[in-house]
């Protein structure tokens, strides 16, 4: 896996998991920048996605393949679903489904990289 990228994608949903959870505390719903912000961390974790299945073609390999490509898919995944949760509910409550969303995008991508490195 390419360090900065993960970096990349781990600081912008983390930033993003803190304005959507700001917005919760504010008794805010979501708005177009916590969708577009979810779109921003979506689109990294697709760039993130594309990477790794390039770097996985060129013979370079996880320690734990089948962990890797779990956390790969599902961090693919989790901004989608948390979108769809949060426009299905709207309240306050689907800022904190967008943060925690952010929240477990950071989480996956840190454990991606120590599966990658094999730490």
């Amino acid at each position: 896996m390419i360090g900065p990228l993960a970096v990349a994608v781990m600081v912008v949903a983390l930033a993003y998991a803190v304005l959507a959870l700001v917005s919760a505390a504010l008794n805010r719903l979501p708005g177009t920048l916590q969708v577009g912000g979810a779109a921003l961390v979506e689109l990294l974790a697709l760039v993130q996605l594309v990477t790794a299945i390039v770097q996985l073609v060129l013979g370079e390999r996880p320690a734990e393949f089948g962990t890797f490509l779990a956390y790969l898919v599902v961090s693919v995944l989790v901004m989608p679903v948390a979108v769809l949760w949060a426009a299905s509910e709207r309240n306050r409550w689907s800022s904190v489904v967008l943060g925690v969303g952010g929240l477990v995008v950071v989480v996956l991508v840190l454990r991606m990289q120590q599966v990658w490195t094999g730490a």
